[in-house]
């Protein structure tokens, strides 16, 4: 056994805050700590040492303009962003109800029907306020969530208003039955000015979503995606992956996208994390990591994507997630545009950019720009990268730009962090952030984090004692 880093945790039972450390072990790399009262825990990070080795790259981070926490008792419990936070949010999701027409057998808000909790308008209004209070000049990019937020009849108002305020990006999170049962409502989010649409997509068979959704859902979801089309309202696939549910589902999803890229412009891949809804076991046989969503990618593609076309993002924390972007072919197969993983970070890069104190090129040319220029570009990447082709053009340069948007799209994936997994690193590095009902900015995996009998530390948090 090998150390490879140190960093802190917390107990899956208590949550506190315990010492952990990342090891090599028997070719694999775990994250072990333990604590005094409930022992020891391993959770399993990448199955190959040499893909978490090669993995590990430098990031940029940009502090938050405004602190509204004084650190207490440390990371994971001074939220807010607290001071020593070290990542200013890109995107921040706003949950207006935690009511939902489905019971998903996963859930990390551990939404039902029988839950109905939601802010009024004026309430909402406060709080793209508070965000316009602590955003740099160019606002986050906001999630519009849950719940189920299309149970909300003023959907479309809570919408208008984020537009009418300034917010230049607008994602609606949505299990996309409503978009697929009723006629028009497309149309009714496009008009409102959501950008882009994250619709929940477990896989192409029933049986997935009957085991993880309790439903029978592929007809609706492809006819979500047909209403989109129509709409002109861009679409990315979101599918929580769980082993030996749906992870042999990838390769079909990819084929799915790809078959209607002209609408569905990516997929965000989730490894479905231990929280919410399901606490239950947290060994390591269900553990589905984001190393393995890269295998299964490269070997579900049959090759067309290969491992290292996807990279750590240059902000945040490159443990948390991956990306790259693709152009579709004539012939069906499909070229990576992006810069891939061995130059994603540092010089020459599509998101690179220096270490401070380093230049590129001559002394009078740094090669990083000004934060919030990084700040600006960042989440401009996230406004640019899921859009549709909504022009025609025959010829010139116009009909090639309409074709490279038309048939580009990108692959991303997420793995949140559970009580096993947790980083307090990771944590600090944060850049997925959610807005609570004191008016702070907390980062998704704290927020959503649960201990092993399911009890939450920031959603309700006076019933979580955190020593």
């Amino acid at each position: 056994m090998r150390v490879l880093d140190y960093t802190y945790s917390v107990c899956p039972t208590c949550l506190r805050k315990v010492k952990a450390s990342y090891v090599n072990k028997n070719g694999g790399v775990y994250l072990e700590k333990e604590c005094d009262e409930h022992g020891g825990f391993t959770c399993l990070i990448s199955r190959d040492a040499g893909d978490f080795e090669k993995w590990e790259a430098d990031t940029i981070n940009i502090k938050p303009k405004v602190v509204t926490r004084q650190v207490s008792k440390g990371c994971p419990y001074d939220c807010g962003p607290c001071e020593n936070h070290l990542q200013t949010a890109c995107c921040v999701l706003i949950d207006v109800t935690n009511h939902c027409d489905q019971k998903c057998s996963v859930c990390f808000a551990s939404a039902s029907p029988e839950k109905k909790k939601e802010p009024d308008l004026t309430e909402i209004e406060r709080k793209y306020d508070e965000l316009i209070r602590m955003s740099e000049v160019r606002k986050f990019n906001i999630q519009i969530s849950g719940g189920e937020p299309t149970v909300r009849d003023d959907l479309t108002e809570i919408i208008r208003m984020a537009k009418a305020k300034g917010f230049e990006y607008v994602q609606l999170n949505t299990n996309g039955k409503k978009i697929g049962t009723e006629a028009g409502y497309a149309f009714e989010l496009k008009q409102a000015g959501v950008d882009a649409i994250f619709m929940q997509f477990d896989g192409i068979t029933d049986e997935v979503y009957m085991n993880l959704r309790n439903e029978k859902l592929l007809g609706i979801k492809q006819k979500a995606v047909e209403n989109c089309r129509k709409a002109k309202l861009p679409v990315a696939l979101v599918p929580t992956i769980v082993r030996g549910v749906n992870d042999q589902e990838i390769g079909g999803i990819f084929q799915y996208m790809l078959d209607n890229v002209d609408v569905v412009k990516g997929i965000h891949f989730q490894p479905m994390s231990f929280f919410g809804r399901y606490p239950a076991d947290f060994g390591a046989e269900q553990r589905f990591t984001m190393f393995d969503t890269i295998e299964e990618i490269y070997k579900q593609t049959g090759g067309m994507v290969i491992k290292e076309n996807l990279a750590p993002i240059s902000t945040g924390h490159p443990l948390c997630c991956f990306y790259a972007t693709f152009l579709k072919q004539e012939d069906g197969g499909i070229i990576c545009t992006s810069a891939g993983r061995h130059q994603a970070v540092g010089c020459g890069g599509e998101e690179s950019c220096c270490a401070e104190d380093e230049m590129c090129g001559t002394v009078e040319e740094p090669c990083c720009p000004p934060d919030i220029e990084i700040i600006s570009k960042d989440r401009d990447y996230v406004l640019e990268k899921w859009k549709m082709a909504d022009t025609v053009s025959e010829d010139g340069f116009d009909a090639f730009l309409n074709h490279f948007r038309e048939n580009s799209f990108t692959l991303t994936g997420m793995a949140f962090q559970d009580a096993v997994s947790l980083d307090t690193e990771r944590l600090r590095r944060c850049r997925v952030q959610v807005l609570n009902e004191d008016g702070g900015l907390v980062p998704f995996c704290a927020y959503n984090l649960t201990d092993s009998y399911g009890k939450y530390l920031h959603r309700d948090e006076k019933e979580v004692g955190c020593a």
